[in-house]
């Protein structure tokens, strides 16, 4: 500790000088800034020297000891001052202790008498300035600190765990003077998720951090939104805003967040309130409205009010639904398959449990229309594909899961029932080609060999060949009479015979009709 100041008031300089030369001053720690003759200039020399330390003798001219030292302590509370009298003076000395004098000393002064005093005097300072500097540090540390119990503070009045008393209290003491107005208020819960699944504990605090930065300076300058951590991953926005709806100043920093790297962005806001002792009910409406994020995807501003009501209903399976997309599916139409699961998906659901009730009725439609059409076991559901569904979070997502799943089956199956088809018309043109010469043969007999409908097997025909199968028959008989002219001497008759068509006039009508030329005409050609 530095040397503490001493200043001798006396008006008898023997006195002063006695006072200087007893002890070592500078040996016991203290340092002789000033003397003075009366309390006048003593009083300059306090101002000027401050010292730590005032021996002072009871009589004076004008001003006493007594007097000058009330005005000292009055000014200055922490000096020291100690009162020099005599004996006769002893008991007008002992008046000085009620107005705060330290200690006093007898006449004649003695060298131990004073060293006991000095000593007093020096550990009585620095036991005083000890506990100054730890006051000092203590404030120092409560300023530090006072960002950490503000927001513990507002915690607490989240979780409804103060007393309006104390609520008033604490916001008097930080600052908080919107709680003073009681206006209106409303709460918002930011969350942020990182888009990857696998993440550090330091990549989960670090992008927290990026997150609130980003917020804070979007708030910065606002006096009536305080934004305060909650969890890791989970911001508080308390606004007092008196005008303009949070929701929509929300929408303005969601497009902030969302570009942070790798996360996600949820909002929730709770309903606005009035009494301050409600903020434990606008903050749990705020966290229920996340996660209807479950029905609305990520990404998002969710106001509780828009979403309490609008989710009431249970889950029941459509019957009619659900055949007609199983119909859809079986038929390979892809389109009329994703309006049907549109429709599936398009009511309203209580909980995650019952959209992936409503997944596993569509996978269970798809599955039975796969084992129908029996598709290899490569083109039903996997089980990566099956775990994305029904471990998907929010309604957006699972819907984006099971859609391509859908129209997979869906053009699986037509891509089966389309080379199906072309395999029958092969089959069946090689027959009509062996059976051509028969006069049975037709529509209605081939689809019998067939085991199809005559209208099914007309409806391929056409689709493949691009003819009816009264125009591919006949024209199949034309080529085989032209190649039997070209190469025998049979006559028009018994050419007829051996392509079915045992009418003669009949045949030499439908040959003129292909060639344009008849049986002789076409033969001397």
């Amino acid at each position: 500790m530095e040397k503490l100041k001493v200043l001798i008031v006396d008006d008898e300089h023997l006195i002063r000088n006695l006072i200087r030369m007893r002890i070592d001053w500078e040996q016991e720690g203290f340092e002789i800034v000033g003397e003075a003759p009366n309390a006048q200039e003593a009083m300059e020399l306090v101002e000027q020297q401050k010292p730590d330390v005032i021996l002072t003798d009871i009589y004076m001219p004008n001003i006493d000891g007594i007097e000058f030292s009330r005005s000292v302590l009055e000014k200055h509370p922490q000096i020291k001052i100690v009162v020099v009298s005599g004996h006769d003076e002893f008991e007008y000395a002992q008046q000085s202790i009620k107005i705060g004098v330290f200690d006093f000393l007898l006449k004649p002064i003695r060298a131990a008498e004073l060293l006991h005093v000095t000593s007093k005097l020096k550990r009585k300072i620095e036991e005083e300035r000890s506990r100054e500097g730890e006051l000092t540090r203590l404030k120092e540390e409560l300023a530090r600190n006072l960002p950490y119990l503000r927001e513990k503070f507002l915690l607490q009045w989240l979780q409804g765990t103060l007393s309006r008393e104390e609520i008033r209290e604490q916001a008097e003491y930080f600052q908080l003077p919107a709680f003073r107005q009681q206006a209106p208020y409303q709460i918002a819960v930011v969350e942020i998720t990182p888009i990857a699944e696998k993440h550090t504990e330091e990549q989960l605090i670090l992008l927290g951090m990026a997150c609130k930065r980003k917020m804070e300076l979007f708030f910065q300058g606002d006096p009536f939104v305080t934004v305060l951590s909650d969890t890791r991953n989970q911001f508080v926005l308390i606004s007092f805003r008196p005008e303009g709806d949070l929701a929509g100043i929300c929408e303005a920093l969601l497009n902030r967040l969302i570009h942070a790297p790798k996360g996600m962005v949820n909002i929730g806001v709770g309903r606005k309130r009035q009494s301050l002792q409600e903020g434990h009910l606008g903050y749990k409406e705020a966290c229920n409205a996340i996660r209807y994020k479950a029905f609305v995807g990520n990404n998002q501003v969710i106001c509780y009010e828009d979403m309490v009501d609008s989710r009431e209903e249970t889950y029941r399976s459509n019957p009619e639904l659900l055949r007609q997309l199983q119909f859809y599916i079986s038929v390979g139409s892809s389109d009329r398959a994703a309006e049907m699961l549109e429709q599936i998906f398009d009511v309203s659901f209580s909980s995650v449990s019952q959209f992936r009730m409503a997944a596993m009725d569509v996978i269970h439609e798809c599955q039975h229309a796969a084992m129908e059409q029996q598709l290899d076991g490569e083109q039903g559901l996997d089980t990566e594909t099956l775990v994305s569904i029904i471990t998907a979070d929010n309604l957006p997502e699972l819907v984006q899961a099971l859609e391509p799943y859908v129209l997979q089956v869906a053009k699986a199956i037509s891509a089966k029932r389309q080379a199906k088809e072309g395999n029958l018309i092969h089959q069946v043109q090689a027959y009509l080609e062996q059976n051509l010469g028969d006069p049975g043969v037709g529509l209605a007999s081939t689809a019998a060999v067939f085991f199809v409908s005559p209208g099914h097997l007309g409806r391929l025909m056409k689709k493949e060949t691009g003819q009816t199968f009264v125009e591919y028959l006949t024209n199949l008989r034309m080529k085989k009479a032209e190649c039997l002219l070209k190469t025998t001497d049979f006559k028009g008759y018994e050419i007829g015979e051996r392509v079915g068509i045992t009418d003669p006039h009949y045949f030499s009508i439908l040959f003129k009709k292909a060639t344009g030329r008849s049986m002789n005409e076409y033969r001397n050609a």
